[in-house]
Parts: C-alpha cells; structure tokens; sequence
C-alpha cells in the first residue's frame, strides 16, 4: 500500500495542509450557506417557495453528479502528483469565481431572469465545487492508514472550518448590515470576492503541502466497474450508517444555521449580537481541538459522537418548550451544545476513511474516490433538503420578507423551528449510528488489523 518512491514522513505540513484545504472550501461553500439564502430573499427580493424550490432541484442534480465525479476520479491513473491532488490544483480558481458571481445584485433585473441567473450561477458553482470536493475528501485516505493519524487528519480538518466561522459569523453580522438590520447589496459580492480569494490560495497550498502515500496497486487485470462498486457499497454497513448519521445530523444543523439570521434578527432583535457567539467559538473550537482525540482514543468515535450528540439535542429539547429572550444566555448554552455535538463534525472524515477501509475488508478492492462521492452524495442531499427546508419554513410560518417587523406569531415561530429541527435532526443522527453503524472502537480495531495483514501478504507476493 505504500509508495514505491521515498517521500517525507507524515507530519504537521500534511495536518496544515489539511487545514487549509478544509478551510478553502469552507470559504465558499459555507459563506454561501451562511448568506445565499438571505441575499436572495432579502436583496433579490425573491420569494421563499421560488429559492426553496431552486435549492432543492439543483442540490438534487448536484448530489447526483457526486459518484459521476467520483467514478472519474478513481479511472484515473495516479500520476506524478497523485491521484487527488491535481483535481484541487485545477478546478480551485474556476470555482472561486463561480462563487463570487452567485452575489451579483441582479435586483433591478425581471423577476424571471432574477431565478434565471440565479439558477445557472448555482448549478456551475456547485459542479465546480464537487471536482475540487471530491478529490479533497478522500485525500487524506491516502495521505496515511495509520488509524490515529487519520483521527489527527480528521481533528485538524474540522479547524478550517471553526476558523472560517469564527471568523464570518464576528464579521458578517458587522459587515453587511446597517444599522437598521437591512442588508448592504454591495458588500455581499464584496465579501464573498474576499472569501473566494482566500479559498483558492488555501487550496493550492494544500496542493503543496499534502502528500499521497498510500497507494492501491490493483491487478493488470482489474478494471473499476462502476456498477459492482455501486452494488457493493449497498451493502457496506459502515458507510449506509454513516451516509444515514450525515443526513439527518446535518438537515438539523442545517436548518438551524439558515435561520440563524432571521432567529438574531426577529426573535432576539439584535443582529450584530451574533458577532459574540463568533468570538465564544474560538475559545469552544480550542477546546474541542484538545478534547475530541483523547477521548475518541479513549471511548470510540461511534461512541463518542452519541454521547456528545445526545447531550445537545437533550438541552434543545428542554429550550423547545421553554424559550429564552436572553441572546448572551442562549449564545453560551448553545455553544456548551456545541461542545457535545462536535464529535459530529471532527470525527466524521476519519469515520467516512474507516468506510473505505471497511468497503476493502468486505470486496478485496479500494475505490476511495466513489466510495467517498457516494458518501458525499449523502451530504449534498442533506444541503439541498436542509437548504431548501430553511426557505419553506419561512414561508410556512408567513414570514414576510419585504418587512423589517415581523408579526409576534411569527417570530415565535422562528424560535419553534430553530429547536424543534435540532431536536429532531440530531435525535435520528443518533439512532443510525446505533442501529446500523457497526464499526464501534473494537471492531474498528479488528479491522484494521485485518487489512494490515492482507496488505502484508499482498505486498510479499
């Protein structure tokens, strides 16, 4: 499984490199998440049900278009820089700009060529998007099989993105409101430039930084057949858990970050307030970083992200039926969540890595790139439900988007919604976890040390 060429030791620039590689998608990806949404309901002046629907069919293409992606990557031969990398390399720049054209101000436009122009930026973006995201996904597979480097990949992995909100959520509410709580057009586009910048050159770092050091020699003879791939990874347990864990957990999380605006604007009345929470994230987001390996070495990754998830949506559950007006006060409880439910977020990549290992243990063979794209199909598909979820709320709960005041009715609501959908989101995380996940900390080990051995015997022929 190792390189046949001498390449450095796994160390800090590959842990950086996957920093920074998480970070650079964040910064597109997650700041359209954060305020695409809102751009376009409250800047577009679009209506909820048209952006909900938008999001909803091209999320759908788009997570479609994941395993096509996927399968293309793992045709590919690995060639001098690898089999990933140059996929990061070439499709970073072009994404970039896909990004920074979704926040153009084309209010003065006609509404049909406002969902027009909104439909064609959305759809190129996120197809450039998955051929950078896929090939970063199932980099750090290959960068080391060491079962806690991977848990190391994984814990650096999720600091990119803890730095990106850290930093959107202090400067976003700053940036692109008056003071009235309405929207600057101008300085959307302007942030999503800085955004967009800053993500490529994260990601040609990566590109540097990174090396592929596990490579699968497959047979002269063998042949990647998508459809056998396909069938096999019906019955991988280990990845059906977590495509189904991923779902869930992230339609709760989802919606909860899409009505974060309107629950800051509405509920609590103070927008810029949100900038505290970014400011308590980093001091969360340093704790989370020294605690979640010691204990996932300690108790399990499966284990570990029930115990922590099941925390938080206990504490939403008792928020749901007992509101609080305080913003500073729901801030802290709702960052000690975080806490809990961040297992989730950190351990998941390292969890999706013990898939493919589980994928090989069960068929003999190694297709990272499909394995990884089936598993990101998943995630897409929890964007594009949650994505659109967030907007149909809105529209359900009648929230008028050419008001500054919404009614008490509605902003009570809001509160309901943003609970509500953490509870239930992260309550069915759980429970697939549970009932299908089957690699526990034991049977993890198990087999790793399978496929140490097969590789060995392997190796020795």
């Amino acid at each position: 499984m190792n390189n046949e060429k001498t390449v450095r030791p796994f160390g800090m620039r590959d842990k950086l490199g996957i920093t920074l590689g998480d970070l650079g998608c964040c910064c597109t990806e997650q700041f359209r998440a954060m305020f695409l949404t809102v751009f376009y309901t409250l800047v577009l002046q679009v209506n909820p049900f048209h952006v909900g629907t938008l999001m909803l069919i091209t999320k759908i293409w788009d997570a479609i278009n994941d395993p096509i992606i996927g399968a293309l990557v793992d045709m590919k031969k690995p060639g001098k820089k690898g089999k990933f990398i140059p996929w990061i390399r070439a499709f970073s720049f072009p994404m970039a700009v896909l990004c920074v054209l979704g926040f153009v101000n084309v209010s003065n436009l006609d509404y049909g060529i406002r969902i027009a122009y909104m439909f064609i930026t959305y759809v190129l973006y996120e197809a450039l998007y998955t051929c950078v995201n896929v090939p970063f996904g199932s980099l750090s597979s290959v960068v080391t099989d060491d079962s806690r480097q991977r848990t190391a990949l994984s814990r650096y992995r999720s600091l990119g993105g803890t730095i990106f909100m850290t930093v959107i959520v202090i400067a976003g509410p700053l940036v692109l409101y008056d003071n009235a709580r309405n929207p600057i057009p101008g300085r959307f586009m302007m942030m999503a430039s800085v955004c967009a910048l800053i993500g490529f050159l994260c990601l040609q770092i990566t590109c540097v930084w990174c090396k592929e050091r596990v490579v699968y020699h497959a047979p002269k003879q063998q042949k990647v057949s998508y459809l056998e791939v396909m069938k096999n990874i019906a019955h991988n347990r280990a990845l059906l858990g977590l495509m189904l864990f991923s779902f869930f957990g992230m339609v709760g999380a989802s919606i909860v970050n899409g009505l974060n605006t309107y629950l800051f604007r509405d509920w609590f009345g103070n927008i810029k307030i949100m900038s505290v929470s970014g400011m308590l994230s980093t001091v969360y987001a340093l704790i989370v970083f020294a605690i979640t390996q010691p204990l996932a070495n300690k108790f399990g990754k499966k284990e570990w992200c029930i115990y922590g998830a099941g925390f938080a949506a206990a504490v939403f559950a008792v928020l749901f039926f007992f509101p609080i007006h305080n913003p500073i006060l729901f801030i802290v409880i709702n960052g000690i969540c975080y806490l809990g439910a961040s297992g989730m977020q950190v351990l998941i990549w390292a969890m999706v890595n013990d898939a493919i290992d589980y994928q090989e243990l069960m068929t003999g063979k190694r297709n990272e790139g499909i394995v990884y794209s089936a598993y990101s199909f998943f995630r897409k598909l929890a964007n594009a439900v949650s994505g659109s979820l967030s907007s149909f709320i809105l529209g359900f709960i009648g929230y008028n988007v050419a008001s500054n005041q919404q009614t008490a009715e509605v902003i009570g609501r809001i509160w309901k919604s943003y609970t509500g959908f953490y509870v239930l989101g992260y309550g069915l995380a759980i429970l697939m976890l549970i009932v299908i996940y089957p690699l526990g900390k034991k049977k993890t080990e198990e087999m790793l040390s399978e496929l140490k051995a097969r590789r060995a015997e392997r190796a020795s022929r």
